[in-house]
């Protein structure tokens, strides 16, 4: 299995995230509010980025390969295949770009909670990411198990990194109101059964709390016994 993109998106974080978080906590709050939802932002979308890569380099793998094609039903002419020939040099070629096609129209296009599922049923299917509360809100540490404290926030593995993937969408798509968008409160409740505030207020703990639970997810990934 291919894992090197897990092995960049960490050198990510500790060469260039950890470094402008540091240099983020000496300034004064009013100095960093924008900066510090730049970094968030960078940080969230590299790590959907990265789900993305992924599932597309490790298209051949089962559980892929079955997510590609359970919904093609039709049959393959030879002018399909020569198509697919023209543009690649060997049939292996040709199957990798067709598989890879199909996830992108497929599980890529789900909500980014949906695409980590996908990828903990590659990596770590002995591992409930859905349902169980495990992350700490506190620090965004992944534990064995937590009592959430309230209901506006989803603890589980995905759930949080949903959680996180909405509060970069409201700073990017909410046109600066600092709210929730409304899909994603609907999508939150409807998918981990909590209801979050309307608003939301990004801090320098966020981005903090971020790298930890990103840091802790792509270690579970990578390892048999987390």
């Amino acid at each position: 299995m291919q894992t090197t993109p897990i092995a960049d998106f960490q050198k990510f974080i500790k060469t260039e995230v950890t470094p402008a978080v540091t240099d983020l906590g000496k300034l004064a709050d009013k100095h960093r509010i924008h900066v510090q939802k730049l970094v968030y932002t960078n940080l969230v979308d590299r790590f959907d980025t990265l789900v993305d890569t992924m599932i597309l380099e490790n298209c051949r793998e089962d559980p892929l390969v079955e997510e590609a094609t359970k919904d093609l039903s039709g049959s393959v002419t030879e002018s399909d295949l020569l198509r697919l020939l023209l543009h690649a040099e060997t049939l292996q070629d040709a199957i990798g770009t067709r598989l890879r096609n199909a996830l992108r129209n497929t599980v890529l296009r789900q909500r980014h909670s949906r695409k980590l599922q996908t990828l903990f049923k590659l990596m770590r299917p002995d591992l409930d990411c859905w349902g169980p509360p495990r992350v700490n809100p506190a620090t965004g540490q992944i534990l064995e198990s937590i009592k959430p404290p309230n209901k506006q926030q989803p603890l589980s593995i995905c759930g949080y990194a949903d959680w996180l993937y909405s509060r970069r969408n409201s700073i990017v798509h909410a046109g600066g109101t600092n709210k929730f968008l409304e899909n994603d409160r609907v999508q939150l409740k409807k998918l981990f059964g909590c209801t979050p505030p309307v608003g939301i207020k990004i801090k320098l703990a966020s981005a903090v709390n971020a790298v930890t639970f990103y840091e802790d997810v792509t270690e579970t990934l990578v390892s048999e016994d987390a």
